[in-house]
Protein backbone atom coordinates (compact mmCIF):
# COMPACT_ATOMS: atom_id res chain seq x y z
CA UNK A 1 0.00 0.00 0.00
CA UNK A 2 2.78 2.44 0.90
CA UNK A 3 4.56 1.72 -2.39
CA UNK A 4 1.35 2.37 -4.32
CA UNK A 5 0.77 5.69 -2.52
CA UNK A 6 4.37 6.80 -3.18
CA UNK A 7 4.02 5.89 -6.85
CA UNK A 8 0.82 7.90 -7.20
CA UNK A 9 2.39 10.91 -5.49
CA UNK A 10 5.41 10.77 -7.83
CA UNK A 11 3.00 10.79 -10.79
CA UNK A 12 1.94 14.24 -9.66
CA UNK A 13 5.20 15.71 -10.96
CA UNK A 14 4.65 15.17 -14.72
CA UNK A 15 0.96 16.03 -14.31
CA UNK A 16 1.76 19.38 -12.69
CA UNK A 17 4.40 20.16 -15.34
CA UNK A 18 1.98 19.47 -18.19
CA UNK A 19 -0.92 21.36 -16.60
CA UNK A 20 1.16 24.41 -15.70
CA UNK A 21 2.67 24.60 -19.20
CA UNK A 22 -0.71 24.34 -20.92
CA UNK A 23 -2.20 27.08 -18.73
CA UNK A 24 0.89 29.26 -19.16
CA UNK A 25 0.76 28.81 -22.95
CA UNK A 26 -2.99 29.51 -23.21
CA UNK A 27 -2.75 32.62 -21.06
CA UNK A 28 0.08 33.86 -23.28
CA UNK A 29 -2.21 33.57 -26.31
CA UNK A 30 -5.06 35.45 -24.62
CA UNK A 31 -5.73 38.98 -25.93
CA UNK A 32 -4.59 41.95 -23.90
CA UNK A 33 -1.32 43.17 -22.46
CA UNK A 34 -0.57 42.20 -18.85
CA UNK A 35 2.05 44.96 -18.72
CA UNK A 36 -0.71 47.51 -19.24
CA UNK A 37 -2.69 45.98 -16.38
CA UNK A 38 0.29 46.23 -14.06
CA UNK A 39 1.29 49.74 -15.10
CA UNK A 40 -2.26 51.11 -15.08
CA UNK A 41 -4.42 52.83 -17.67
CA UNK A 42 -2.62 56.15 -17.27
CA UNK A 43 0.84 54.68 -17.88
CA UNK A 44 3.06 56.06 -20.64
CA UNK A 45 4.79 53.93 -23.25
CA UNK A 46 8.07 54.24 -21.35
CA UNK A 47 6.44 52.99 -18.15
CA UNK A 48 4.88 50.01 -19.98
CA UNK A 49 8.22 49.09 -21.54
CA UNK A 50 9.88 49.26 -18.14
CA UNK A 51 7.24 46.94 -16.70
CA UNK A 52 7.81 44.47 -19.55
CA UNK A 53 11.53 44.53 -18.85
CA UNK A 54 11.11 44.14 -15.09
CA UNK A 55 8.65 41.27 -15.35
CA UNK A 56 10.42 39.56 -18.23
CA UNK A 57 7.55 39.90 -20.71
CA UNK A 58 10.06 40.51 -23.49
CA UNK A 59 11.63 37.09 -22.92
CA UNK A 60 10.53 34.05 -24.98
CA UNK A 61 7.68 31.95 -23.62
CA UNK A 62 9.89 29.02 -22.63
CA UNK A 63 12.24 31.29 -20.71
CA UNK A 64 9.35 32.82 -18.78
CA UNK A 65 7.92 29.39 -18.08
CA UNK A 66 11.28 28.10 -16.85
CA UNK A 67 11.57 31.08 -14.49
CA UNK A 68 8.07 30.40 -13.21
CA UNK A 69 8.87 26.72 -12.58
CA UNK A 70 12.02 27.70 -10.66
CA UNK A 71 9.86 29.70 -8.29
CA UNK A 72 7.27 26.92 -8.12
CA UNK A 73 9.89 24.37 -7.05
CA UNK A 74 10.81 26.71 -4.20
CA UNK A 75 7.16 27.01 -3.21
CA UNK A 76 6.72 30.48 -4.72
CA UNK A 77 3.53 30.70 -6.79
CA UNK A 78 4.14 34.32 -7.64
CA UNK A 79 2.32 37.57 -6.98
CA UNK A 80 -0.93 38.69 -8.55
CA UNK A 81 -0.58 41.34 -11.24
CA UNK A 82 -3.88 42.92 -10.20
CA UNK A 83 -4.12 42.75 -6.40
CA UNK A 84 -0.32 42.61 -5.79
CA UNK A 85 -1.03 39.86 -3.23
CA UNK A 86 0.68 36.50 -2.89
CA UNK A 87 -1.08 33.83 -4.98
CA UNK A 88 -0.86 31.17 -2.28
CA UNK A 89 -2.31 33.48 0.37
CA UNK A 90 -5.16 34.50 -1.93
CA UNK A 91 -5.95 30.88 -2.79
CA UNK A 92 -5.97 29.89 0.88
CA UNK A 93 -8.34 32.77 1.55
CA UNK A 94 -10.80 31.61 -1.13
CA UNK A 95 -10.50 27.84 -0.74
CA UNK A 96 -12.55 27.46 2.51
CA UNK A 97 -15.63 28.83 0.72
CA UNK A 98 -15.21 26.34 -2.12
CA UNK A 99 -14.53 23.47 0.30
CA UNK A 100 -17.63 24.31 2.32
CA UNK A 101 -19.78 24.43 -0.80
CA UNK A 102 -18.24 21.19 -2.12
CA UNK A 103 -19.00 19.25 1.06
CA UNK A 104 -22.58 20.54 1.16
CA UNK A 105 -23.11 19.73 -2.53
CA UNK A 106 -21.72 16.19 -2.30
CA UNK A 107 -23.90 15.49 0.77
CA UNK A 108 -26.98 16.61 -1.17
CA UNK A 109 -25.87 14.51 -4.13
CA UNK A 110 -25.27 11.36 -2.05
CA UNK A 111 -28.54 11.63 -0.15
CA UNK A 112 -30.58 12.07 -3.33
CA UNK A 113 -28.73 9.50 -5.44
CA UNK A 114 -28.57 6.71 -2.84
CA UNK A 115 -32.22 7.15 -1.93
CA UNK A 116 -33.51 7.25 -5.51
CA UNK A 117 -31.03 4.66 -6.83
CA UNK A 118 -31.77 2.03 -4.20
CA UNK A 119 -35.52 2.73 -4.35
CA UNK A 120 -35.48 2.40 -8.13
CA UNK A 121 -33.52 -0.87 -8.08
CA UNK A 122 -35.74 -2.46 -5.44
CA UNK A 123 -38.83 -1.54 -7.46
CA UNK A 124 -37.40 -2.45 -10.87
CA UNK A 125 -39.79 -2.30 -13.86
CA UNK A 126 -42.56 -0.63 -11.88
CA UNK A 127 -43.97 2.88 -12.10
CA UNK A 128 -41.85 3.82 -9.09
CA UNK A 129 -38.74 2.80 -11.03
CA UNK A 130 -39.87 4.80 -14.05
CA UNK A 131 -40.48 7.92 -11.96
CA UNK A 132 -37.00 7.66 -10.40
CA UNK A 133 -35.38 7.25 -13.83
CA UNK A 134 -37.28 10.26 -15.22
CA UNK A 135 -36.23 12.41 -12.26
CA UNK A 136 -32.61 11.36 -12.79
CA UNK A 137 -32.74 12.21 -16.50
CA UNK A 138 -34.42 15.53 -15.72
CA UNK A 139 -31.69 16.47 -13.25
CA UNK A 140 -28.97 15.39 -15.68
CA UNK A 141 -30.37 17.43 -18.56
CA UNK A 142 -30.84 20.72 -16.69
CA UNK A 143 -27.91 23.16 -17.05
CA UNK A 144 -26.58 24.22 -13.66
CA UNK A 145 -26.71 27.95 -14.37
CA UNK A 146 -30.36 27.66 -15.48
CA UNK A 147 -31.36 25.67 -12.39
CA UNK A 148 -29.49 28.14 -10.20
CA UNK A 149 -31.35 31.09 -11.71
CA UNK A 150 -34.71 29.33 -11.23
CA UNK A 151 -33.90 28.64 -7.58
CA UNK A 152 -32.90 32.27 -7.04
CA UNK A 153 -36.13 33.54 -8.61
CA UNK A 154 -38.33 31.09 -6.68
CA UNK A 155 -36.75 30.87 -3.22
CA UNK A 156 -34.76 34.12 -2.95
CA UNK A 157 -36.71 36.77 -4.85
CA UNK A 158 -40.31 35.53 -4.55
CA UNK A 159 -40.36 33.61 -1.27
CA UNK A 160 -37.37 35.24 0.41
CA UNK A 161 -36.39 32.04 2.22
CA UNK A 162 -32.72 32.10 1.28
CA UNK A 163 -30.17 34.74 0.19
CA UNK A 164 -29.68 35.08 -3.55
CA UNK A 165 -25.90 34.93 -3.38
CA UNK A 166 -22.70 35.50 -1.46
CA UNK A 167 -21.35 33.81 1.65
CA UNK A 168 -23.08 35.31 4.66
CA UNK A 169 -21.60 32.75 7.05
CA UNK A 170 -24.95 31.04 7.77
CA UNK A 171 -26.27 27.69 6.57
CA UNK A 172 -28.95 29.40 4.51
CA UNK A 173 -26.44 30.81 2.05
CA UNK A 174 -25.33 27.24 1.23
CA UNK A 175 -28.75 25.80 0.43
CA UNK A 176 -29.37 27.10 -3.09
CA UNK A 177 -25.86 26.64 -4.56
CA UNK A 178 -25.51 23.22 -2.89
CA UNK A 179 -28.85 22.07 -4.32
CA UNK A 180 -27.88 23.42 -7.74
CA UNK A 181 -24.64 21.44 -7.85
CA UNK A 182 -25.92 18.43 -5.90
CA UNK A 183 -29.02 17.92 -8.05
CA UNK A 184 -27.02 17.78 -11.27
CA UNK A 185 -24.44 15.41 -9.80
CA UNK A 186 -27.11 13.26 -8.14
CA UNK A 187 -28.66 12.50 -11.53
CA UNK A 188 -25.57 10.63 -12.74
CA UNK A 189 -24.98 8.97 -9.37
CA UNK A 190 -28.60 7.80 -9.22
CA UNK A 191 -28.25 5.90 -12.48
CA UNK A 192 -24.93 4.46 -11.33
CA UNK A 193 -26.44 3.39 -7.99
CA UNK A 194 -29.41 1.76 -9.70
CA UNK A 195 -27.23 -0.18 -12.16
CA UNK A 196 -24.82 -1.28 -9.45
CA UNK A 197 -27.64 -2.38 -7.13
CA UNK A 198 -29.30 -4.38 -9.92
CA UNK A 199 -26.03 -6.26 -10.43
CA UNK A 200 -25.92 -7.48 -6.83
CA UNK A 201 -29.49 -7.43 -5.61
CA UNK A 202 -30.27 -10.99 -6.81
CA UNK A 203 -26.94 -12.60 -6.07
CA UNK A 204 -26.92 -15.99 -4.34
CA UNK A 205 -25.49 -14.69 -1.07
CA UNK A 206 -28.46 -12.31 -0.73
CA UNK A 207 -30.87 -15.20 -1.30
CA UNK A 208 -29.02 -17.08 1.43
CA UNK A 209 -29.34 -14.12 3.80
CA UNK A 210 -33.09 -13.96 3.12
CA UNK A 211 -33.40 -17.72 3.70
CA UNK A 212 -31.73 -17.29 7.10
CA UNK A 213 -34.46 -14.86 8.10
CA UNK A 214 -32.55 -11.59 7.66
CA UNK A 215 -34.98 -8.72 7.14
CA UNK A 216 -35.28 -7.32 3.62
CA UNK A 217 -34.26 -3.87 4.84
CA UNK A 218 -31.01 -5.23 6.27
CA UNK A 219 -30.37 -7.32 3.16
CA UNK A 220 -30.64 -4.24 0.95
CA UNK A 221 -28.94 -1.63 3.14
CA UNK A 222 -26.18 -3.73 4.73
CA UNK A 223 -25.34 -6.50 2.27
CA UNK A 224 -26.39 -5.29 -1.19
CA UNK A 225 -25.56 -1.60 -0.91
CA UNK A 226 -22.10 -2.20 0.56
CA UNK A 227 -21.12 -4.46 -2.33
CA UNK A 228 -22.52 -1.95 -4.82
CA UNK A 229 -20.51 0.97 -3.43
CA UNK A 230 -17.37 0.66 -5.61
CA UNK A 231 -18.73 2.41 -8.74
CA UNK A 232 -20.65 4.83 -6.52
CA UNK A 233 -17.45 5.83 -4.69
CA UNK A 234 -15.73 6.29 -8.05
CA UNK A 235 -18.37 8.71 -9.34
CA UNK A 236 -18.65 10.52 -5.99
CA UNK A 237 -14.87 10.97 -5.80
CA UNK A 238 -14.65 12.34 -9.33
CA UNK A 239 -17.55 14.73 -8.74
CA UNK A 240 -16.19 15.91 -5.40
CA UNK A 241 -12.82 16.60 -7.01
CA UNK A 242 -14.58 18.51 -9.80
CA UNK A 243 -16.50 20.65 -7.33
CA UNK A 244 -13.31 21.33 -5.34
CA UNK A 245 -11.72 22.44 -8.59
CA UNK A 246 -14.20 25.25 -8.64
CA UNK A 247 -17.79 25.05 -9.79
CA UNK A 248 -17.26 28.06 -12.04
CA UNK A 249 -20.81 28.55 -13.32
CA UNK A 250 -22.50 28.08 -9.96
CA UNK A 251 -20.02 30.27 -8.08
CA UNK A 252 -20.53 32.97 -10.71
CA UNK A 253 -24.35 32.76 -10.63
CA UNK A 254 -24.48 32.89 -6.82
CA UNK A 255 -21.57 35.34 -6.46
CA UNK A 256 -19.87 32.74 -4.28
CA UNK A 257 -16.40 33.91 -3.15
CA UNK A 258 -14.66 30.65 -4.03
CA UNK A 259 -11.78 29.45 -6.19
CA UNK A 260 -13.89 29.08 -9.34
CA UNK A 261 -14.94 32.70 -9.31
CA UNK A 262 -11.38 33.77 -8.50
CA UNK A 263 -10.10 31.94 -11.60
CA UNK A 264 -12.76 33.50 -13.83
CA UNK A 265 -12.01 37.01 -12.58
CA UNK A 266 -8.27 36.42 -12.98
CA UNK A 267 -8.71 35.18 -16.56
CA UNK A 268 -10.69 38.30 -17.44
CA UNK A 269 -7.87 40.44 -16.02
CA UNK A 270 -5.11 38.33 -17.64
CA UNK A 271 -3.63 37.75 -14.21
CA UNK A 272 -1.27 34.96 -15.33
CA UNK A 273 0.33 34.12 -11.93
CA UNK A 274 -3.06 33.91 -10.23
CA UNK A 275 -4.63 31.71 -12.91
CA UNK A 276 -1.62 29.40 -13.19
CA UNK A 277 -1.16 29.14 -9.44
CA UNK A 278 -4.82 28.39 -8.78
CA UNK A 279 -4.92 25.70 -11.46
CA UNK A 280 -1.70 24.08 -10.22
CA UNK A 281 -2.93 23.93 -6.62
CA UNK A 282 -6.34 22.67 -7.73
CA UNK A 283 -4.68 19.95 -9.81
CA UNK A 284 -2.73 18.79 -6.77
CA UNK A 285 -5.89 18.69 -4.66
CA UNK A 286 -7.81 16.77 -7.33
CA UNK A 287 -5.03 14.17 -7.63
CA UNK A 288 -4.86 13.74 -3.86
CA UNK A 289 -8.64 13.32 -3.67
CA UNK A 290 -8.50 10.65 -6.36
CA UNK A 291 -5.75 8.88 -4.41
CA UNK A 292 -7.88 8.94 -1.26
CA UNK A 293 -10.78 7.48 -3.24
CA UNK A 294 -8.55 4.62 -4.44
CA UNK A 295 -7.43 3.96 -0.86
CA UNK A 296 -11.06 4.00 0.26
CA UNK A 297 -11.74 1.15 -2.17
CA UNK A 298 -9.54 -1.11 -0.07
CA UNK A 299 -11.67 -0.53 3.03
CA UNK A 300 -14.91 -1.13 1.15
CA UNK A 301 -13.84 -4.17 -0.87
CA UNK A 302 -11.44 -6.67 0.82
CA UNK A 303 -10.49 -8.09 -2.60
CA UNK A 304 -8.86 -4.79 -3.58
CA UNK A 305 -7.09 -4.57 -0.23
CA UNK A 306 -5.61 -8.00 -0.88
CA UNK A 307 -4.15 -6.76 -4.17
CA UNK A 308 -2.47 -3.82 -2.39
CA UNK A 309 -0.91 -6.02 0.27
CA UNK A 310 0.70 -8.52 -2.14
Amino acid sequence: MHRYIAKRLLMLIPVLICVSFVIFFIMDLAPGDPALIIAGDQATDEMIEKVKEDYGFNDPLLVRYANYMKGLVKGDLGTSYVSKKDVWATYCQRFPATAKLSVAAIVVSLVLSLTLGVYSAVNQNTWKDNVSVVLALLGLSMPQFWLGLLLIIAFALNLGWFPSGGDTGTWKCLVLPAITIGTNNAALMTRTTRSSMLDVIRQDYLCTARAKGVSEKRVINHHALRNALIPIITIAGVQFAYILGGAVLVETVFAWPGVGRLIVDSINMRDIPMVTGCVVITTMIVCVVQLLVDILYAYVDPRIKAQYTK
